[in-house]
């Protein structure tokens, strides 16, 4: 048992923030790893980051992940996990005597067992999930696991082994392995949110709920003859874009034309902006009021938040004097500003700008 933690839901995101935490908790063998997934539909979300890991990592003869997932009303497909679900109601017993001093009330119900209708007693505990996780409970449970001799019956042979012990043997042995970092699995966290269909227009353009979404990231990827036709996942202002079938990778990422009133924030871990919020992060902080379409053009033009931040700085005590010089609004003070440094930067690219055949000269 590699990984343990409690959710309210089998989510989109919490699958996958447990599967990136399972890819940094061990190092893997260079050999094809099998894993069989559940049939929940949180789950099954995973056959998209499955397959992007594949992709980046996976090597002939060497790492790649297999997913099997379970068939639905298969319990034999996944014997292990439903052992586990056995001996982990013995451990809801020992949360209730560990916490027995914040006991709310009990209630009496029902549990369906083989067709048969039996009396239980529900007992409600007043503690938050992060209570539980920084308890020392989980860890306990999880280490008890993989210390302890099971059996297992395959092909009518029994046999036993301590989790532990296997995989410590097997790491001895095997010549080489792959570990993972948090740089090289945060990108999976986009894959996250839930999907829906939608259509890339050749303009670039994505039209979901009543505004439009500019392609910021993988505009390259899509037809200017024709629609694509894709899957989004929405977060806050911006839309995750993917293939559209069941094992998709992101292909890329749109932004809305204008900001939302409000950013919701629901999750603890957040995906990573990319550049292009990063440059208007920098540019609104600075006082200005970004037109979006704009920028987003200059961006696709090769401008860099490092060239950003050069040309704010070379051009800084003119925006300020230009400031107040001003008798506006402050948002109209921020659009004039932001023109202002369009310019700057259209300028700027325009003196860097390399043609192609240019540096294809004899050397």
């Amino acid at each position: 048992m590699f990984i343990l933690d409690a959710y309210f839901s089998e989510s989109n995101w919490n699958s996958v923030d447990l599967f990136t935490r399972f890819l940094l908790c061990t190092p893997f063998p260079q050999k094809k790893v099998r894993i069989r997934p559940d049939n929940a539909k949180g789950f099954l979300n995973l056959k998209r980051a499955i397959n992007a890991l594949n992709l980046s990592h996976s090597t002939p003869d060497g790492f790649y992940m297999e997913s099997d997932f379970s068939r639905i009303h298969a319990p034999k497909e996944k014997a292990h996990l439903e052992s586990s679900h056995r001996s982990f109601h013995n451990f809801e017993i020992r949360i209730i005597k560990a916490f027995e001093n914040r006991i709310a009330k009990t209630e009496p119900g029902f549990l369906f067992s083989n067709g048969r209708k039996e009396k239980i007693t529900v007992t409600f505990i007043d503690i938050t999930l992060h209570d539980l996780k920084t308890s020392p409970l989980i860890d306990a449970y999880r280490h008890e696991h993989n210390c302890t001799k099971h059996y297992f019956s395959e092909n009518g042979k029994v046999s036993a082994w301590v989790p532990d012990h296997k995989l410590a043997d097997f790491f001895r042995t095997a010549p080489d392995t792959l570990t993972f970092f948090p740089g090289q699995v945060k990108e999976y966290m986009k894959y996250g949110f839930t999907k829906t269909k939608a259509t890339v227009s050749k303009k670039r353009i994505i039209r979901f709920d009543k505004q439009n979404y500019y392609v910021t990231i993988g505009a390259d990827l899509f037809s200017r003859h024709k629609s694509t036709p894709v899957q989004i996942s929405r977060y806050n202002d911006k839309l995750f874009i993917f293939e559209p079938k069941e094992n998709g990778i992101l292909l890329g990422e749109a932004l809305a034309q204008k900001p939302p009133e409000k950013k919701v924030e629901s999750c603890n871990k957040q995906p990573e902006e990319n550049e292009l919020e990063q440059i208007m992060a920098f540019l609104e902080k600075h006082r200005m009021v970004v037109d979006r379409p704009a920028l987003i053009e200059a961006y696709h033009k090769g401008l860099s938040l490092a060239q950003t931040k050069e040309i704010f700085q070379h051009n800084q005590k003119r925006y300020e004097t230009y400031l107040k010089k001003m008798k506006q609004p402050e948002n109209r003070k921020g659009s004039a500003l932001f023109n202002a440094f369009l310019l700057d930067c259209q300028n700027y690219l325009r003196k860097t700008h390399v043609a192609p055949y240019a540096s294809n000269g004899k050397k």
